[in-house]
C-alpha cells in the first residue's frame, strides 16, 4: 500500500486528506495539536497520527514513516528544511507555497535522483498557473502570441456572510494574512516593469469587475516577472498577478502601515490596554483624544471609514492586551483572530479570473480569454479555500505515487502532464473554471 506523510493539520488539511484516504492512500499526518489531528483524519482506518512539530521534526518523520510522498502543508519558511529531508530520504515532495530560492537550487539534485518536488500546487499558486499554462499552450498552439496575462485571485466571505464592516474573514491563518500586507510587488505593464516595495502595492489599487459577479478591489501580489520565464511568455507586454478583495480594504491596509501597525520589534505590554496601544502608534499627544489623533496622523475626516474599522476591531478598547510582551504585528494578529471570524453556517467565496490578450496572424484585433472560477464553500463544511488549496497537492500526490507524472525535479505545475490530469479531478470534484473567449 503506497503512503503519504502530511506535514500540517491547519485549515486547509482536512480535503487534502480526505481525497487521499479515499483513494486507498495509507496517511500519517503530523502536528502539533490532536484537536487537528482528530479533524483533518476523522479516526479513519487509513489514517495514522503523530504528535509532533513536523518543521523541525521532519528527518524523524520521513524515517518513521517512509512515505512514498510528503505533502507540506506548513508555512512556507519550512519549504527547504522539508525539501532537502526529502531529496536525502529519497522520497517525492508536494508542496502549494511560492517557490523559494533554496529549494529551486536542489533541482538538479532531485532531478538525478530520480525524484520531483511540485510546488506552487495550491489555489493561488497552483489552480491559476494551470488554468494559464493551459491557455497559453491553446494560444501558441494556434500560432498566437500573448500581449497581456492579468491573473487575480481572492478568498471572501460570500455576501450573505460579509457582515462585518472589514469585508474579510479569515479562512486561513492570521499570520500569513500579516504577512502579506507588508509584500513587495512587481509587475509588468505595457512593457515597463514596475516595483512596488514593503506595501506599496496597496497604494496602486484599483476596482475591477469579475465575470457575473460585480465590482471589487485589487491590487498587485508579490512578484509577476519570473512569469514570463515560467510560462514561456517572452512576447508579453504586460504580466499582473493581482489579489481580489472587497473595496475599502487597501485604504485600510495603507493606514495601518503608516501606523506600523505590523511591526514586529518586540514591545513591553505589560498593563497596556488597545486603546493606549494604538494611540501611541498615532502619536496622540498628552491631551488628545485617541481618534483626534488618527485624524491627524492620518490626514482622515471624523467620519472615515477607516475610522469605523478600526472602532470595530477593538483597537480602539479601553481593555488590558491579553499579553506582556510582543510585537504590533502580534496585537493586530489577536484582533484578528478574536474579530475576523465565519460564524457556524457560513461560507467563504473564492473568485479566480485569468484574463489573456492574444493576436493571431491574419487578425487586426486581440483576442480575449477568460478563465473564471467561482467556488463557495459548505456551509458547516470544508470551506472553499480549504478545498481549492488542498486537493490540488493531494491529487498530485495521489498521481505521482501512482506512477503517472514522470517529470522529476523541482517544478511548478506547467507541464501538460501534471496540469491536464489535475484539473480534470477537480472538475470531478466541483472545481470548475468557466473559459470564454471574444474579440476585444
Amino acid at each position: 500500500m503506497k503512503k503519504a506523510l502530511v506535514f500540517g493539520a491547519g485549515l486547509v488539511a482536512r480535503p487534502c486528506v480526505q481525497y487521499l484516504l479515499a483513494n486507498g492512500i495509507e496517511v500519517t499526518v503530523a502536528d502539533l495539536s490532536e484537536a487537528n489531528l482528530a479533524r483533518v483524519t476523522e479516526g479513519h482506518a487509513l489514517s495514522r497520527t503523530v504528535v509532533a512539530d513536523a518543521g523541525t521534526e521532519a528527518e524523524a518523520l520521513i524515517d518513521g514513516v517512509g512515505p512514498d510522498v510528503v505533502v507540506c502543508l506548513l508555512p512556507p519558511r519550512f519549504m527547504a528544511s522539508v525539501a532537502r529531508q526529502c531529496l536525502r530520504a529519497g522520497v517525492h515532495l508536494v508542496h502549494p507555497a511560492y517557490l523559494d530560492g533554496e529549494t529551486e537550487a536542489l533541482s538538479g539534485e532531485a532531478e538525478r535522483a530520480g525524484f520531483l518536488f511540485l510546488v506552487e500546487l495550491g489555489l493561488d499558486p497552483g489552480i491559476d498557473h494551470m488554468s494559464a499554462a493551459r491557455t497559453i499552450r491553446e494560444i501558441h498552439g494556434r500560432g498566437g502570441q500573448v500581449l497581456s496575462f492579468r491573473s487575480l485571485c481572492g478568498a471572501l466571505p460570500s455576501a450573505e456572510a460579509n457582515t462585518n464592516p472589514w469585508g474579510y474573514k479569515l479562512s486561513w491563518a492570521p499570520a500569513s494574512l500579516i504577512g502579506a500586507s507588508r509584500r513587495t510587488a512587481r509587475v509588468l505593464l505595457d512593457g515597463r516593469e514596475i516595483l512596488w516595495p514593503d506595501g506599496k502595492t496597496y497604494e496602486k489599487a484599483h476596482i475591477e469587475k469579475i465575470e457575473g459577479m460585480g465590482w471589487y478591489e485589487v491590487y498587485a501580489n508579490a512578484d509577476s516577472l519570473p512569469y514570463v520565464e515560467t510560462y514561456s511568455i517572452p512576447e508579453a507586454r504586460t504580466l499582473y498577478r493581482g489579489t481580489i478583495r472587497y473595496p475599502g480594504w487597501s485604504e485600510t491596509i495603507c493606514a495601518m502601515n503608516v501606523l506600523g501597525l505590523f511591526d514586529e520589534s518586540p514591545l513591553d505590554l505589560k498593563g497596556e490596554t488597545f486603546r493606549r496601544f494604538t494611540a501611541l502608534r498615532a502619536g496622540a499627544r498628552p491631551d488628545e483624544a485617541v481618534r483626534e489623533a488618527l485624524c491627524r496622523r492620518l490626514n482622515l475626516a471624523p467620519y472615515a471609514t477607516v475610522l469605523h474599522r478600526f472602532d470595530w476591531l477593538g483597537l480602539l478598547d479601553d481593555r488590558p492586551i491579553p499579553f506582556e510582551r510582543g510585537s504590533a504585528r502580534d496585537v493586530v494578529a489577536c484582533l484578528f483572530a478574536e474579530k475576523l471570524v465565519y460564524e457556524q453556517g457560513e461560507r467563504d467565496l473564492v473568485i479566480l479570473q485569468d484574463e489573456f490578450l492574444a493576436t493571431f496572424p491574419g487578425r487586426s484585433d486581440p483576442i480575449r480569454y477568460l478563465s473564471t472560477l467561482v467556488d463557495f464553500g459548505l456551509p458547516d463544511g470544508d470551506t472553499s479555500i480549504a478545498r481549492t488549496t488542498g486537493l490540488p497537492p493531494a491529487i498530485a500526490a495521489r498521481l505521482l505515487v501512482e506512477g503517472k507524472i514522470a517529470a522529476r525535479g523541482v517544478l511548478r505545475p506547467v507541464l501538460p502532464e501534471i496540469y491536464e490530469p489535475v484539473l480534470a479531478e477537480l472538475e470531478s470534484e466541483g472545481i470548475v473554471l468557466r473559459e470564454t473567449s471574444s474579440p476585444t
